[in-house]
C-alpha cells in the first residue's frame, strides 16, 4: 500500500518537479556541509567579513540587472515572445553592468568608504562580472522554468556549490584571501549557464530575436520594471542591508561571524524553499489565472509540508547552535553559533512563506508587493536605527533585526492569500 501510495504521489508533477530541484539543491547542500568547515579553517572572520560585504552589494545591484522582465518569460503568450524577452534581458544586462562599471571605476574609493569597508576597493572590477554572470544565469534560468526543464535546473545547482566551494578551498589553500573567497563565488554562480541555454541555442531562438517585437514586449510587460524591479530592490535591500549596517557598526569580524551564520543556517533550508518557491512558480504561471483556487489548495499543502521540514533545523539550532558551530566550524566561530540560534527564527519564516507569495508576479500585482517590500525596508531601518540610537550590542541588534523579518515574511504570506481568495470570488 505505501509503495502504491509512493507511486502516485511521483505521477503528481508537481511533486515530482520540486523532487527533481530539491534533489540538486540537496545534493548541493551536501557539498557545502561538507566544505564550509575546511573553507572557515582556511579564512578569518574579517576576511569573510569582506566577501559577505561584496556578496550584500552583487546581491542588491544584480536583483535588477534585468529589471525583473526575466518574469515574463515564463508566462509570455508564445515561445516566439518569451525569446524576444530574452533579448530584451540581455540587452538591459549588457548596458546595466556597462554603467556599474563606469561607476566604479570612477568612484570605487568614495563608494567603499561610505560603506565602511575600504578592503573592497581593490577588488571593485569583480563587481560587474559578477552581476554580469548572475543576472546571465538567471534569465535562463526563468527560460528552463518555461520550457520546464526542472532536471537541468538541478544539474546546475549542484555545479555551482561545487565548484564555488572548490574554488575557495583552492584559492584558501594559495592563501589569497578575501580575494579568494569573492572569485571563488563568481566561479561558481556563473556554472550552469551553458546547461541552461542549451535548448535556447538548439532551438535556433536566436533567429526569432526582432527589434519591434522585442519593443513590444517591453510595453505589454512594463509592468515588471515599474513595480517588480523597484519592489525586488527593496525586498533585496531588506535582506542585504544588515550586513553593511552590521559592518558600519560593529566591523568587519562581526559582519563575517554574521555572514556564516546567515549561510549556513540559510544552506538547508532557503535553498530548499527558493527550489520549491521556483517550482511553485513554474507550476502556477502554468495553471494561469483562470483556476486560482487550484493554487490556493496547491499553496495551503505546500505550506503544511515546509512547516514539516523546516521545523527540526530551527529546534536543533536553538538548542546546539553555538556547539555545532565551534566543533564543526572551529573554536574561532563560536560567536557565529550565538548569531545563528537567532537567525534561525527568522530563516524558518522565509522558508514557510516566501515560496508561496511567488503569487504576486503569476496575478501581476506587483503595486501590492513593491508596498510590502517598502515595508520590509521601513522595518530594516527602524531595527538598525534602535539599534544605534539606543547603542545596543550586536546580539540585540540582529535579534531586533530578525522580529522584523519575520513580522514582514507573515505579513506578506497574509496578503498573498488574500490575492488568492479575491481572485476566486471573481470566478
Amino acid at each position: 500500500m505505501k509503495i502504491n501510495n509512493l507511486k502516485n504521489l511521483f505521477k503528481n508533477n508537481f511533486v515530482k518537479n520540486i523532487f527533481f530541484v530539491s534533489s540538486g539543491t540537496a545534493i548541493a547542500q551536501i557539498i557545502g556541509t561538507i566544505t564550509y568547515p575546511i573553507i572557515t579553517r582556511y579564512y578569518t572572520p574579517d576576511e569573510f567579513g569582506v566577501f559577505v560585504t561584496y556578496s550584500s552589494i552583487i546581491a542588491i545591484l544584480s536583483i535588477i540587472s534585468s529589471l525583473k522582465y526575466e518574469f515574463a518569460i515564463p508566462i509570455a503568450e508564445s515561445e516566439e515572445k518569451a525569446v524576444n524577452i530574452v533579448f530584451l534581458c540581455v540587452g538591459i544586462l549588457i548596458i546595466y553592468s556597462s554603467i556599474i562599471f563606469l561607476a566604479l571605476l570612477l568612484y570605487s574609493n568614495e563608494i567603499f568608504s561610505l560603506l565602511g569597508n575600504e578592503h573592497l576597493n581593490q577588488y571593485w572590477y569583480l563587481i560587474p562580472i559578477g552581476v554580469s554572470f548572475i543576472g546571465i544565469y538567471s534569465l535562463f534560468m526563468y527560460w528552463s522554468f518555461r520550457k520546464k526543464e526542472y532536471l537541468a535546473i538541478s544539474k546546475t545547482t549542484i555545479s555551482q556549490s561545487f565548484f564555488g566551494n572548490i574554488s575557495k578551498i583552492g584559492f584558501g589553500f594559495l592563501n589569497m584571501g578575501a580575494f579568494g573567497l569573492i572569485f571563488g563565488d563568481i566561479l561558481g554562480k556563473s556554472a550552469g549557464i551553458t546547461v541552461l541555454s542549451k535548448s535556447f541555442i538548439n532551438n535556433k531562438c536566436f533567429s526569432k530575436a526582432n527589434l519591434s517585437e522585442i519593443i513590444e514586449q517591453s510595453k505589454r510587460y512594463i509592468k515588471f520594471p515599474i513595480y517588480s524591479a523597484p519592489s525586488k530592490l527593496l525586498n533585496t535591500l531588506g535582506v542585504q542591508l544588515p550586513v553593511i549596517f552590521i559592518t558600519l557598526l560593529y566591523g568587519s569580524s562581526v559582519a563575517g561571524f554574521f555572514g556564516l551564520s546567515h549561510t549556513i543556517v540559510s544552506i538547508p533550508m532557503s535553498l530548499i524553499g527558493t527550489s520549491v518557491g521556483n517550482v511553485f512558480y513554474g507550476e502556477a504561471a502554468s495553471i494561469g489565472r483562470k483556476n486560482p483556487k487550484k493554487i490556493k489548495e496547491l499553496s495551503n499543502n505546500l505550506l503544511k509540508k515546509l512547516i514539516a521540514i523546516g521545523i527540526i533545523p530551527l529546534i536543533t539550532l536553538i538548542l546546539f547552535g553555538p556547539i555545532l558551530f565551534k566543533f564543526v566550524f572551529g573554536s574561532n566561530w563560536y560567536q557565529a553559533g550565538i548569531y545563528a540560534q537567532i537567525i534561525a527564527f527568522l530563516v524558518f519564516f522565509r522558508f514557510m512563506f516566501t515560496p508561496i507569495t511567488n503569487i504576486f508576479s503569476v496575478f501581476e500585482r506587483q503595486k501590492e508587493e513593491l508596498y510590502l517590500d517598502s515595508f520590509r525596508l521601513v522595518l530594516v531601518l527602524i531595527a538598525f536605527g534602535i539599534s544605534k540610537y539606543v547603542n545596543l550590542d550586536s546580539f540585540w541588534a540582529i535579534g531586533l533585526y530578525s522580529l522584523a523579518m519575520c513580522i514582514v515574511y507573515f505579513v506578506t504570506y497574509i496578503y498573498a492569500q488574500k490575492i488568492l481568495n479575491d481572485e476566486i470570488k471573481k470566478i
